[in-house]
């Protein structure tokens, strides 16, 4: 009996007149009564009921509910129309009946085989996260002409199917194909290129690489790198396609920071190809000025590699010229944790899958914190991709994770794309607590003047500093009066406390050992601005020196230590002015950031923010309650700011549910639009079912009467202010435009503009 699929085209947001009735009994006999013919496309997941035995009914339910969307998606994309139809006698398999003409411009095979890479790839990450391992989809086609007599329809029909089963059976030899002759072109033709996205330094905001991304030509099948590879891998040309988009991404990268890498997808099979010359790359780098410090060979984790210890081997080699290793898909595929040690990769990638619902899932958080902690134990990096939205982003921050990668920072594209502005201003959340300066005091008051060496000054040379001078950590390397590097003395130690370290580093000049790329900060940057980039650098380096510059030339350096000191005392005296419940300045911050403000004689305003019907709830619903709603309007505030405003913005708590926020007066409105809605929608859940439902509770009022009363909501005043105005002046006006605020009902702002 025909078990029939409904087709669920509103999951596609496609055209609402699309056909979306599906066959019930005879349905299928209607149909093949009324058309003169039907192309059908066989689908049929490979070993299924092995696979379900091993995985479970849910895994083959789930599996099965993906490829007939699938099989839509596909049907709707290259068929042009919704006039087919999709049926399935079996678990497992599924037949698409087209009664139209082809107009894909493929014939039946080729379109059956289309569909069937691309339902594979669509499921190939779901699978692999799920099973560790990738499904088979076999395809298989034919076609049915109508009879002129009713009683051999069903069985031309069932001829038919039998015929696409059959089909799908036997191995098609896709080398006859059209597009196998294309994908041939495409090779010959060299009609590869690359596009750039960006990986992170999560904790400094910087980009720290690109990952090089391959596209087929544009309107094509082979579009798609994954379709492309994949008729690499049938047709035995996979490491020709991986030269060329290889070239692709060296030729097309343009310049880059010293420190920055580009990574380059490598197919585990490839790397340990005869063919496969490291000199063919190093010729390519010095052609286009990269060096093999900038190329990391990013290798992927699905694929099994049976010689290990050959491919151990050949990782070394490239490793001992200069290149990195990365390990792509880790936790998904075929070699597991201990061969990943065994590698000691410089990266090591998470899949996408693992990044879904991060926010609440205590499980990815714990295999993110683990792969984190794995990552530094080895030596190496992890890079997390698929982060494509803000809290996602702030998870990861939040977890200590070392770069990342996804929509959120910037999409793919053939020009090296920049970070987003949105990305750029994303903060871990123990930074959205308070994002102001606690004392601006200048790094300048903290840096003492060094000597300095040139940067071809030899190693004994430094080894004597070291020595003659006992108080010296550190020594700063030079060209032209521009720092361009920095020895520590424990780091020059480690290089000559070796068995041949003294008679190995005696001729060579200072750069072999030197750190080159120390944190370099200008002399007015803030106490606060350079410990929060002291502490975003790596592991290894973040108790290093900081080498402070002006106008671009050697100042002094400061110590760690004297830093951190200097942040902690200031911390402690700002401390005793801030608000207990909320961490932010009370009054005596407040009124140090408006007499700063008047100083700098620009154009200022202040949003006061003030909650309606407060008391009621803290009287009906307890203190404890009274001070979540605290807290809640104090994040929503600080998020606002963040996420509209600009670093120098500075927001306090007057006492109880007043809070004060002075920032630039064009983000004012933004900000207030971003808080009234935000708490509008939060402090819902303040509240018990029967409150939420009513819009309003139950409580006395300050004459002592009991009312309904609305449920809590936020007012905002915005002033905007000039330089010379009085502290005096300013309370006045605020406290009529509070007033002001205050009488319109609801979730508001208003804003004085007589002082623009």
């Amino acid at each position: 009996m025909l078990q029939l699929i409904k087709k669920r085209a509103n999951a596609f947001n496609f055209p609402s007149d699309r056909n979306n009735d599906f066959f019930e009994g005879p349905g299928i006999g209607s149909l093949i009564q009324n058309v003169g013919r039907l192309n059908i496309l066989y689908f049929a997941i490979q070993d299924l009921p092995t696979l379900t035995e091993m995985y479970g009914n849910e895994w083959s339910e789930n599996l099965e509910a993906q490829i007939r969307t699938g099989i839509e998606s596909e049907g709707y994309e290259h068929l042009q129309h919704n006039e087919f139809h999709i049926f399935s006698f079996n678990t497992g398999e599924f037949f698409l009946l087209d009664p139209t003409e082809c107009k894909a411009g493929l014939s039946l095979e080729e379109l059956a085989y289309q569909f069937k890479v691309n339902i594979e790839n669509l499921v190939k990450s779901d699978q692999i996260s799920r099973t560790g391992n990738t499904i088979t989809i076999n395809s298989g086609h034919s076609s049915f002409h109508a009879s002129q007599t009713n009683n051999k329809l069903w069985s031309g029909f069932l001829s038919a199917i039998g015929k696409a089963r059959l089909e799908a059976q036997n191995n098609a030899d896709i080398s006859n194909m059209e597009l196998s002759k294309e994908f041939c072109d495409i090779i010959a033709q060299s009609k590869v290129n690359s596009h750039y996205q960006p990986i992170v330094n999560l904790a400094a905001k910087k980009i720290h690489g690109w990952e090089a991304l391959a596209r087929g030509p544009q309107n094509s099948p082979f579009r798609s790198p994954l379709t492309l590879f994949d008729m690499a891998e049938k047709l035995g040309k996979l490491f020709q396609l991986e030269k060329i988009c290889r070239e692709a991404a060296i030729s097309s990268f343009g310049e880059i920071n010293l420190h920055q890498k580009l990574f380059l997808n490598i197919h585990p099979r490839t790397i340990v190809d005869p063919n496969f010359s490291s000199g063919e790359t190093k010729i390519l780098l010095d052609r286009w000025g990269l060096r093999p410090e900038n190329i990391v060979f990013e290798i992927t984790e699905r694929h099994s590699v049976k010689d290990f210890i050959t491919f151990r081997k050949t990782l070394d080699h490239y490793r001992n010229q200069g290149y990195m290793v990365a390990i792509d898909d880790a936790g998904t595929g075929y070699s597991g944790l201990s061969s990943i040690a065994e590698i000691k990769p410089d990266y090591i990638k998470l899949d996408k899958s693992f990044v879904d619902n991060i926010e609440t899932s205590r499980v990815n958080r714990a295999i993110v914190e683990t792969f984190t902690d794995f990552a530094e134990k080895i030596g190496g990096k992890l890079i997390v991709e698929g982060i494509e939205t803000q809290s996602q982003a702030v998870a990861m921050m939040d977890m200590g994770v070392h770069l990342g990668q996804g929509y959120f920072f910037a999409k793919p594209a053939k020009i090296k794309p920049e970070l987003s502005l949105e990305a750029l201003n994303v903060k871990k959340t123990p930074d959205l607590k308070n994002d102001h300066n606690i004392c601006g005091i200048p790094v300048k008051n903290l840096a003492t003047p060094v000597d300095s060496v040139e940067i071809d000054t030899p190693v004994p040379v430094i080894q004597d500093f070291f020595e003659q001078a006992q108080s010296l950590s550190s020594v700063t390397v030079v060209k032209n009066g521009a720092p361009c590097g920095l020895i520590m003395e424990y780091n020059l130690n480690k290089h000559l406390s070796g068995k041949f370290g003294v008679a190995l580093y005696t001729n060579k000049p200072i750069t072999s050992v030197m750190d080159d790329s120390p944190l370099l900060v200008d002399l007015e940057t803030t106490v606060e601005m350079v410990s929060t980039q002291a502490m975003a650098r790596e592991r290894n380096k973040a108790y290093d020196d900081i080498i402070v510059t002006k106008n671009g030339k050697l100042f002094g350096v400061v110590s760690v230590r004297k830093l951190l000191d200097t942040l902690a005392h200031a911390q402690v005296e700002m401390a005793k002015g801030t608000n207990p419940l909320t961490g932010l300045p009370g009054n005596l911050g407040i009124e140090q950031e408006i007499e700063r403000r008047m100083k700098v004689s620009q154009p200022y305003s202040i949003i006061y923010a003030d909650l309606d019907n407060f008391k009621v709830y803290n009287d009906t619903y307890g203190f404890k309650n009274g001070d979540k709603i605290i807290l809640l309007i104090s994040r929503i505030i600080t998020w606002a700011t963040a996420r509209h405003g600009s670093d120098t913005d500075f927001i306090g708590h007057i006492g109880g549910d007043d809070f004060v926020q002075v920032i630039s007066p064009d983000q004012a409105e933004r900000i207030c639009l971003a808080i009234t809605r935000c708490f509008k929608r939060l402090v819902k859940t303040s509240y018990n079912a029967k409150d939420n439902t009513n819009g309003w509770m139950e409580g006395k009022g300050r004459d002592g009467t009991t009312s309904k009363f609305p449920l809590v909501s936020v007012s905002l005043a915005i002033l905007d202010c000039t330089p010379e105005q009085s502290l005096f002046e300013i309370g006045e006006q605020a406290a009529s435009l509070k007033k002001w605020a205050k009488s319109i009902e609801g979730n508001c702002w208003v804003r004085e503009r007589r002082q623009l």
